[in-house]
């Protein structure tokens, strides 16, 4: 077996680049036509979206604009994708509110606007640290089937988090769902017809536009025409919540509070909103460049996710996120650099100092007919039954991470899906699936004896574990092997080989290699020679530094599984095979056969062939 070449470290660095300088190479007034048309119409759709996901972060609606507006053209910036948009998040939103009621705090006080711009700043070195690092594989621990269940409930959660003020009354700050609803349906008779009929003509206006183009801003005009109505009837005074007083322009820059105990309590939930908005951003981001041929940088895309976030913490701001709906309508209106979200992002900061007045009169219950049509369609339990069709596991793990979101904090729910997943995993490889193998006379190719009922060679113990050998199924691997030539001794067989198949065995850690020598030196203990095949090159020097050259003889180590059965057979007892072995498992069995026996046992080889033929 020859040694493995030495592998390249791995080295983690970092450094920040700056993607918009390449913007304008080879641009003209057609392409900058089609970025201004995306980046108008998203800012459109944008100006009431982002208003609508401040309230469910539980902040006013105006720091939702504060957000639209740096988060966007921050992460343009330094982003990757010429689509993804970046801000306020439905999901992101509902996470980070979960984050704060945690902790105790009331929504839209003070000290609620004070820490949601602390966890802003802790989402964004959080991603920013990922970005730099390279590690943006690490969202992949995060499953589909946690992604799906989560999804899932939490647009329940967010839907009902709105109905409050659709139907005009308050109803528990909570994201368990069985204390929403039962507050909900106690309070049922304090509706408030006027407020419901605003939220009800709102979504209509909404879903009516989207049928009809999605060009079309219909939450954009939702928000002017119920404003309008508001207005001229004095719908406030019948008791319709409005946004009333919006100051213009930014606040103050202002660092958010370094409060280390408090920060100490927050963490979790901070890493559960990174990465589930990475999950997010990366997802949307990867789709669209595929469609288009794009090539696309998912560090760069962190980098510009967490300095968003640190951005906006220094403004009243709340964790952002990349946007589906608004980076598809980039993609829809043939955007073509991310000066598209850029402008975007102006616009929003235009609206913000020339026209936040105007935004006095118009009703909260707009505002949650926005999110609800948002979030709608994402209500799908049928997803998690599909799920559970393809892989009952990956069902089963949806559907806990669904259910736990009626009883746990959004962040804790998803967390624990999280567990579920890896744990289920590990569960798994924890033990390996273990063959025995022999040869098919038919296919002559190596298959799993037991499976096919197929004779094995008495003198050759042939196993493959099919999976990498580590910390957490190495004593499994160890017992299963040890109890297999410990039984085939005790019923007479005459085993004088044990030969192991590590084509399947990818990697290997320290106790897994600790683990195969000692498996060796005790089978050896019996008399029994242990042999080796197709170690991999990754493999060969984890097993070296662990002393297995000193227990192995280096002739019994081979590069293939054909070679080593015809090595160890030469070392057979062959009087064994010719006088008493009733099988001839392998081709150089009939070299060593009386010719009676050979001749009877090709007969029926060929009998067997034309059966199966």
């Amino acid at each position: 077996m020859k040694k493995a070449e030495e592998v390249p470290a791995i080295t983690i660095s970092f450094s920040i680049k700056f993607p918009f300088i390449m913007w304008f190479k080879d641009y003209d007034k057609s392409k900058f036509i089609r970025d201004l048309i995306a980046g108008v119409t998203v800012a459109a759709v944008y100006v009431p979206q982002s208003m609508a996901y401040a309230m469910l972060a539980g902040m006013p609606p105006i720091n939702g604009l504060y957000v639209a507006f740096i988060a966007t053209i921050v992460a343009a910036i330094f982003g990757s994708s010429r689509y993804l948009n970046t801000g306020p998040v439905a999901m992101t939103c509902l996470l980070s509110a979960s984050v704060l009621y945690g902790i105790g705090l009331e929504p839209q006080t003070p000290d609620w606007i004070k820490y949601m711009s602390l966890l802003a700043l802790m989402v964004g070195l959080i991603r920013l640290t990922v970005g730099l690092l390279k590690l943006g594989f690490i969202v992949d621990l995060i499953s589909n089937s946690v992604v799906i269940g989560f999804t899932a409930a939490g647009a329940m959660v967010i839907a009902l988090s709105q109905f409050g003020h659709l139907f005009g009354y308050k109803i528990e700050r909570s994201t368990h769902i069985f204390d929403v609803v039962t507050d909900l349906i106690s309070k049922i008779e304090m509706t408030n017809p006027y407020t419901l009929s605003i939220g009800i003509l709102a979504y209509l206006l909404i879903w009516i536009s989207r049928k009809i183009s999605v060009y079309i801003p219909g939450a954009l005009i939702a928000v002017i025409v119920t404003s309008l109505l508001v207005y001229h009837f004095k719908l406030y005074n019948f008791g319709v919540a409005i946004v009333g007083d919006v100051p213009q322009g930014l606040p103050n820059p202002e660092p958010p509070p370094l409060d280390f105990a408090t920060m100490s309590k927050m963490w979790g939930g901070a890493f559960v909103v990174a990465f589930f908005g990475l999950i997010e951003a990366v997802a949307i981001a990867k789709t669209l460049a595929v469609r288009v041929g794009d090539k696309w940088d998912p560090n760069q895309e962190l980098i510009g996710q967490g300095l968003a976030n640190v951005a906006v913490s220094f403004f009243k701001g709340f964790p952002a996120g990349g946007s589906f709906s608004r980076s598809s309508l980039n993609y829809t209106l043939g955007a073509v650099t991310p000066l598209a979200s850029v402008i975007s992002g102006a616009l929003v900061g235009l609206t913000l100092f020339l026209l936040a007045p105007a935004f006095y009169y118009l009703p909260k219950a707009t505002l949650a007919s926005i999110v609800l049509s948002a979030v709608i369609n994402l209500i799908r339990p049928q997803d998690i039954i599909k799920l559970y069709r393809i892989n009952k596991i990956d069902g089963v793990v949806a559907g806990l991470t669904f259910a736990s979101v009626f009883f746990m904090d959004l962040w804790v729910a998803i967390t624990l899906g999280v567990l579920l997943s890896l744990g289920s995993f590990v569960y798994k490889t924890m033990y390996p699936r273990i063959v025995t193998l022999t040869r098919d006379p038919v296919t002559r190719t190596f298959v799993n004896a037991e499976k096919r009922g197929l004779p094995e060679c008495p003198q050759i113990m042939f196993i493959r574990p099919n999976m990498s050998i580590y910390f957490g199924n190495a004593q499994y691997v160890y017992d299963y092997i040890m109890e297999k030539v410990e039984d085939a001794l005790f019923n007479g067989r005459p085993l004088k080989f044990v030969l192991i198949d590590m084509e399947a065995v990818n990697y290997v850690d320290a106790t897994g290699a600790q683990t195969i020598v000692r498996l060796v030196k005790d089978i050896r203990s019996k008399n029994v020679e242990v042999a080796f095949a197709n170690i991999g090159c990754d493999v060969y020097p984890i097993l070296e530094n662990a002393g297995f050259d000193k227990v192995v003889n280096h002739e019994l180590v081979f590069n293939a599984k054909g070679e080593a059965i015809g090595e160890l057979f030469k070392r057979l007892d062959h009087e064994y095979c010719r006088d008493r072995c009733p099988y001839a498992v392998f081709d150089e069995c009939f070299t060593v056969k009386t010719p009676e026996k050979a001749e009877e046992l090709r007969r029926k080889v060929e009998e067997l062939k034309r059966n199966v033929a």
